[in-house]
């Protein structure tokens, strides 16, 4: 069953990661403006680099769910 977890939680953890990607209902622009305020928060961390960042994870992400019955047979 733990199998068939890790590869619901690859599925969704990539898809919404791709939501955020494409800048869904402005997923971005609002991480953007809570990290922005808050302490410590840098000025190049601007709603690309978080659409960016997400794009690679997503992709990584779903790389690995899409690889794994090649790995285990």
């Amino acid at each position: 069953m733990s199998a068939w977890a890790g590869l619901g939680w690859g599925l969704v953890f990539g898809a919404s990661l791709l939501m955020v990607a494409f800048n869904y209902r402005d997923a971005a622009w609002r991480i953007h403006a809570f990290i922005s305020h808050t302490v410590g928060g840098n000025r190049l961390l601007t709603p690309t680099v978080v659409r960016v960042v997400c794009g690679v994870l997503a992709t990584v992400s779903l790389v690995s769910v899409a690889s794994g019955p090649l790995r285990s047979g």
